[in-house]
């Protein structure tokens, strides 16, 4: 099985235009419906998958006063680019939820992080 350096990583988003540090996608998830009823089996509970969510995106960028970075509450589309070969990423329309969470610990690197909650399937292709 092939492993990856987290290196090259490229993230396009809106006016975006700050130096990455770090990508974190927090995964998909599917809601589950309980679907236990007494005829269940075994003590068991049951459930159904229903509603799915493409989750957020957290990206650490370098703290720099003069970076570009979009309003909070900017929706666009979101992409990103692994560098791990043919289909090399995902691109899923996006909020910019969350902005302004400065790390500043004493004598490393001061880092700034954004995040965006994905909305609508994500399409996992080249990008």
């Amino acid at each position: 099985m092939a492993q990856y350096a987290a290196t090259g990583i490229v993230v396009s988003f809106s006016t975006l235009s700050a130096e990455l540090v770090d990508v974190n996608h927090a995964g998909e998830e599917a809601e589950q419906i309980d679907s236990t009823d007494q005829a269940s089996t075994n003590d068991w509970r049951t459930f159904i998958s229903a509603l799915k969510d493409a989750g957020e995106v957290t990206l650490v960028l370098a703290f720099d006063p003069d970076a570009t970075i979009p309003a909070l509450g900017t929706a666009d589309t979101l992409a990103i680019s692994w560098p791990t070969g043919a289909t090399n990423g995902f691109s899923c329309s996006a909020n910019l939820s969350k902005k302004g969470e400065v790390q500043g610990t004493l004598g490393q690197k001061m880092v700034e992080s954004i995040t965006f909650k994905l909305t609508g399937e994500p399409d996992w292709a080249d990008t």
